[in-house]
């Protein structure tokens, strides 16, 4: 994250802003960024987790409703049709199965059967 400087100078009771063209790069070291919210405005978890492989998704369970408003628990997370998880975006939710895509990539996660 590139951060501009801006450095107030004051001078006898006044103050002068002095706005300085050096960049600096942000280095989180691994954290998340403090200024983005974690809660949306409609009250849902937001999940910036940007570096998730398909490979490191989990579908752990599915709560199917035929009238659309189906919900899928990935890595832990209750995820809806239009959430993110990474840069995957749920596109669909069946009985056993969650259809994800990121550009033109589109994964398929399925439901293990027990005992399998």
């Amino acid at each position: 994250m590139k951060i501009k400087t801006i450095f107030l100078i004051f001078f006898m009771g006044s103050c002068a802003l002095v706005y300085s063209q050096a960049d600096f790069i942000y280095d989180s070291k691994g954290r998340r960024d403090p200024f983005l919210p974690l809660v949306s405005k409609e009250g849902y978890i937001i999940n910036r987790e940007t570096e998730i492989l398909a490979s490191d998704m989990n579908l752990e369970g599915i709560i199917y409703d035929p009238r659309g408003k189906s919900l899928a628990i990935i890595n832990g997370t209750v995820l809806k049709i239009g959430d993110t998880i990474g840069n995957y975006s749920i596109i669909e939710i069946e009985k056993n199965k969650v259809t994800l895509s990121w550009g033109n990539e589109k994964i398929i996660l399925e439901l293990k059967q027990e005992g399998k």
